[in-house]
């Protein structure tokens, strides 16, 4: 029996309440929504938590395992960020070696692998919080210093950021 775009919505609005466990089910209920009913696709996003990258990346997801005979059970210990990274590049002849790398690496050793880059051992994160005024003189310093803008991040920050604080511990060349 098919279901209809509004017990589609209904449910995608009820799995997207907890993403992590619900990621499956949540972007083919995403997927068959947008192909059905792209107002309600974006309604899902803008009226959970979900937001729009997620979104599309849960259904980009969809699109590419539900076909694919893989076990639920391993994709769900996988999660969908990695599967994403993997997405891009997989198919049925490399699945199970791409599935085992994105079981053996962090997310962002994966994305590193990916782009055929050798991983960071001990990388750190560092988190920080700024002000939509800190965060503009962030972003010229770092655009200043070798990164780029791309979409609403800046690619090659870590590099940048490292040039910008070099600059800075700089002597500088007063007469003395």
């Amino acid at each position: 029996m098919a279901i209809s775009n509004e017990e589609l919505y209904d449910k995608a609005m009820s799995l997207s309440g907890d993403v992590e466990d619900n990621f499956l089910d949540l972007g083919k209920a995403l997927r068959q929504l947008l192909d059905r009913d792209p107002d309600a696709f974006q309604k899902v996003w803008q009226k959970s938590n979900l937001g729009r990258r997620k979104a599309y990346y849960l259904v980009e997801v969809s699109r590419i395992y539900d076909p694919l005979p893989i076990a639920r059970s391993r994709l769900k210990k996988i999660g969908w960020t990695k599967l994403a990274i993997v997405g891009k590049q997989i198919d049925k002849g490399n699945a199970q070696e791409l599935l085992q790398l994105a079981e053996e690496n962090t997310t962002k050793q994966l994305e590193a692998l990916m782009k055929g880059e050798k991983p960071v051992d001990n990388a750190h994160c560092v988190l920080m919080y700024f002000t939509p005024k800190q965060y503009k003189v962030l972003e010229e310093a770092l655009v200043q210093n070798g990164g780029t803008r791309s979409g609403r991040g800046i690619v090659n920050k870590e590099e940048a950021l490292l040039r910008a604080l070099k600059k800075a511990k700089e002597p500088t060349n007063q007469n003395a």
